[in-house]
Order: C-alpha cells, then sequence, then structure tokens
C-alpha cells in the first residue's frame, strides 16, 4: 500500500472528529472525497477572479468584481457569474492539500463551477499544506438558468498527503492484475492495447447509435434538487448515427461516452486530465474525479463502465468512432476506503452503460 496518496473516508472522518475541519456534516463524506455543500451566502458578479496572492481573502475581493448580494429561490441568471460560499472552517493538517472537482450532476449541465479559496492563485486547489480559511463557488449557468438551495454540494474535495500518480511500470502491473481498462465487450485490455501520456491512458469516444445529447441553450430553468424530474428533450437533443461519424458545433454542450469501459480498484482512484491541445480544441469533461471501486460490482469482479464526458468544442468538429477524446490518471489511495463506490448504494450512476444525463433527468425509455 502507498504511503503517500489520497485520503479515504475513514480518515476524512478522522480529520473531522479532530476539528480540522467543522461545520459540515457527516453526511458529505464520499468514499475519498467529501462534498462541499452550498452556505445561503450568495454574490452575482461582474466578472470572475482570483486572489493574487497570500494575504488576499476571497471576501475582501467582492468590492472589485460588483459584488451584489443575491437570494436562493430565484433561478441564476443565464450566463452570470455568481459567488457562494461554501459551509464550513478549514485548518489542514502541515502536511496535507487538496483539489476539488465539479460532481456529475453538475458537469452533466453544462454548468460553469470552479472552487476559490483565501489566498490561492488558482481555481479548484488548497495547493498549500495546512491551508485554513474560507472556501467560496464560482458558478454560472452557461446553457440554461439554475435554480440552487442552501446545502447542495456542486464540488468534491480530494485530501492528499503527497502524490501517488501510477508509473508505467505500476500501471501495468495494475492492468495484469486488476485490469483498468476493458473494451466496450467487457474485454480486459493490455498495456499493449492502450496509449499513455504523462502519466495518463487516453480514451476514445464512441460514435454510433444514440451517441449522446446535444444542448445549443434554452431559457427553460433546471432546480439542482429535483431529482427523475424532467424530460430530456425540453433541454437536450438526442443523437443518432448511423455511419460511425459525427460533427460536433461549435461552443454547443454534448454528453457523450468513452468507448473503453473503465475500472478504478478499491486501492485506487482516478481522475479525467484536460486533453493534449495537439489532439484537438475541446474541453473533453467538466466533471473529472472516479471514486475507488467504479466498475468493480459489489463483488470485486466488474469489468468497468463507460465513463461519461461533458464536451464543449471550441471549432466545429468530426469525431469519429476510436478518436482519441480524454485521458485518465489512477493515483494511489493512502488506504482502501472503507466503502467503495459501487457498494455505497448511494450513486446516481452505477448502471451507466451510455451516455448518461444527470440524476434531474427521467431516464428515456431507450436509448
Amino acid at each position: 500500500m502507498a504511503k503517500k496518496g489520497v485520503l479515504p473516508k475513514q480518515m476524512l472522518r478522522e480529520l473531522f472528529a479532530s476539528g480540522c475541519i467543522t461545520g459540515i456534516s457527516e453526511k458529505y463524506l464520499n468514499p475519498a472525497s467529501i462534498d462541499l455543500p452550498l452556505a445561503e451566502e450568495v454574490y452575482r458578479l461582474e466578472s470572475i477572479f482570483l486572489p493574487l496572492h497570500d494575504g488576499e481573502k476571497v471576501r475582501d475581493l467582492l468590492p472589485l468584481v460588483g459584488a451584489t448580494p443575491h437570494r436562493f429561490g430565484t433561478p441564476l441568471e443565464f450566463g452570470v457569474p455568481y459567488l457562494i460560499r461554501v459551509e464550513g472552517e478549514w485548518k489542514l493538517p502541515s502536511m496535507v492539500y487538496g483539489y476539488a472537482n465539479p460532481k456529475s450532476s453538475t458537469g452533466r449541465n453544462g454548468f460553469f463551477c470552479r472552487t476559490v479559496a483565501d489566498g490561492i492563485d488558482m481555481y479548484d486547489a488548497l495547493f498549500k499544506p495546512g491551508w485554513s480559511g474560507e472556501m467560496w463557488m464560482l458558478v454560472r449557468a452557461d446553457y440554461f438558468p439554475v435554480l440552487l438551495q442552501p446545502g447542495l454540494a456542486l464540488s468534491q474535495m480530494r485530501l492528499f498527503d503527497g502524490k501517488s500518480f501510477l508509473d508505467d511500470l505500476h500501471s501495468e502491473l495494475a492492468i495484469r492484475d486488476a485490469g483498468l481498462l476493458f473494451d466496450e465487450h467487457g474485454n480486459k485490455l493490455s498495456l499493449e492495447d492502450t496509449r499513455r501520456h504523462d502519466n495518463s491512458f487516453l480514451l476514445t469516444i464512441y460514435v454510433g447509435g444514440m451517441m449522446g445529447w446535444e444542448c445549443r441553450g434554452t431559457r427553460k430553468s433546471l432546480d439542482m434538487s429535483k431529482k427523475d424530474f424532467y424530460e430530456p428533450e425540453d433541454f437536450f437533443e438526442p443523437i443518432h448515427v448511423s455511419n460511425g461519424k459525427y460533427i460536433l458545433r461549435k461552443n454547443c454542450f454534448y454528453i457523450l461516452t468513452t468507448k473503453e469501459r473503465v475500472k478504478v480498484p478499491p486501492y485506487l482512484s482516478a481522475e479525467l486530465r484536460a486533453i493534449e491541445p495537439r489532439l484537438g480544441e475541446f474541453r473533453s469533461h467538466a466533471a473529472g474525479y472516479i471514486d475507488p471501486g467504479w466498475g468493480c460490482r459489489e463483488d470485486g469482479k466488474g469489468c468497468g463502465r463507460p465513463i461519461t464526458l461533458e464536451v464543449i468544442p471550441q471549432e466545429d468538429m468530426l469525431v469519429r468512432d476510436g478518436q482519441r477524446i480524454a485521458r485518465i490518471r489512477y493515483e494511489y489511495m493512502k488506504e482502501i476506503p472503507e466503502v467503495q463506490y459501487d457498494d455505497t448504494g448511494l450513486s446516481n450512476y452505477t448502471d451507466q452503460e451510455t451516455a448518461r444525463l444527470s440524476k434531474h433527468f427521467k431516464k428515456p425509455v431507450q436509448l
């Protein structure tokens, strides 16, 4: 077991008990991350921003971006940035740092969501070990108005005590042992069947049949507190393909899926990483974190499941079946979590086999 890595649920609970993280209920603990619940303090902004140095607090910068108070209960305006404080007080141990990712149900709605923190000049990062201060969410509804409520979690934070990415040797050993990637039929892929870049595996896109969903934007509002409520066609159009190719349109928002089935053994976690610009001018995902146990099934004998992609092209872009579209990086857990993704019984996506919309939408009768 790695000496350094991602802190599992049982160790995150210890941080709660010791007072390093207060004001957040344990119900927000996941197998290897902490959901970040929204507080009731919200501001409408003129622009997004970042602190420049250690001494700058997010709260002190509000006048610079024309912040005006906003009340929950009315949808966020289309295309307008807002700042929402995150519940809780954080005083991390001296050797612990963190990185955040939007949750799956946030990313699948084309919802811009970045974490900002006191004294940190990067988004989605608590990269200074021992960080303490206030955390906030920068959010923007880019494709349809969104209604939020206090207590909702749009993003999740992973905490680390050191880097532990799988290098080529350990990736080969993991592939031979538990298997990490499988083809669309569930056959385990060998290292020779895959391509790696910068400690990551490259993933390809599925183009065929009902390949996914397209959103060009609508003025209809989506309430993020509702589940299995909305008709998909009120916000998205299904994409049907018969010739193995499709043109993604500039600045539209797409829910697509990988050809590969991804498995994350309990001693690992994984993250989708930004695609190499030489492979295309597009964003391949919004949500990116994949919990330990993903695709393993409760008996541990699973052969992975596809990963949903949230794609926004910067140019009109022809994609063909099997084209490289994303990359995934595995990293060691500090310990195996006491509960894994596939046996939590709480996830909305354990039966995901196609390009799946967020939990807020009714499941189509046929895909």
